[in-house]
């Protein structure tokens, strides 16, 4: 049965991809989403955080000295055990590691973040969550069109750029109009060609992310406080705080006493309980 969530929807501060700080950091709506969520609906929140563990698991293989992101669904101590002797990683990360060690890549030209990122949405792609698999599509087509149209401008080879073999991939190896002939299945090609355009870097990145604010909009018009709200509301979180920062660093506040107010000040319809189940 789907839940709804009325305490923790409204309890999200309001969010746009522009703003310059945010109320908590990503790392507390994580705690508290552990805690808010019930555990299968929060086990579909944590694959939206994987992108931090790809990002640190790449990040220690490759040894780039960079800082680890603690927002993954994994600590440092655990990746760190699971590259000597992978045994309790996604089964797309093993794959991954596997292939790196024995260099035999999905793909001969890619790099090992493209080797990784191919595994993990062919991964993703599987879930069996309606919204996650449209969300994820999305994403996977909106990097690849970036690609695209970068290879094509700086004449890269396209097979050590794109992530997956489908449509629209496979179209943009054999076509070279400006929509791979596909215009009418991926309305938004024409959306990122414009935004391609655009030659201030920042004002590009804000165009794409402006996109997929509008595409989860789009995605959730008819959910208010389901599951598929709170993901969408999530993904937004993460967009708006890669652009706080670039700010300095704000003041952090509990979204626990976010929630605590919430439930003392706003009172929904008796006819329901918390859990979205009528009384």
């Amino acid at each position: 049965m789907s839940r709804n969530y009325y305490y923790l929807v409204a309890g999200f501060p309001e969010l746009s991809p522009d703003q310059k700080k945010l109320p908590f950091s990503l790392l507390e709506l994580k705690q508290e989403l552990a805690i808010h969520l019930h555990k299968d609906d929060y086990r579909l929140v944590s694959y939206l955080f994987l992108e931090y563990d790809n990002q640190n698991l790449l990040n220690l293989l490759l040894k780039t000295g960079k800082e680890f992101n603690p927002a993954g669904n994994f600590t440092r101590e655990f990746l760190a055990d699971e590259l000597k002797d992978p045994e309790k990683l996604p089964g797309y990360m093993k794959l991954f590691l596997e292939n790196y060690k024995n260099n035999t890549p999905v793909k001969p030209k890619l790099s090992p973040e493209n080797q990784l990122a191919w595994h993990y949405y062919d991964f993703l792609l599987g879930l069996k969550n309606d919204f996650l698999y449209k969300w994820f599509w999305f994403e996977r087509d909106v990097k690849n069109i970036f690609a695209i149209f970068n290879a094509r401008k700086y004449g890269f080879d396209l097979e050590s750029q794109v992530i997956g073999d489908y449509e629209l991939t496979e179209n943009a190896r054999r076509s070279l109009s400006k929509d791979f002939g596909l215009a009418n299945e991926y309305s938004y090609i024409e959306d990122i060609a414009e935004i391609y355009g655009e030659t201030d870097f920042v004002n590009q990145e804000m165009a794409i992310d402006q996109l997929k604010w509008e595409y989860l909009n789009d995605m959730t018009v008819f959910s208010s406080f389901t599951l598929e709200k709170v993901l969408s509301l999530v993904i937004k979180f993460m967009i708006t705080e890669r652009w706080t920062k670039l700010e300095p660093a704000q003041g952090q506040a509990s979204f626990s006493k976010i929630l605590h107010r919430l439930e003392h000040s706003i009172e929904f319809s008796k006819d329901f309980n918390i859990n979205g189940k009528r009384s």
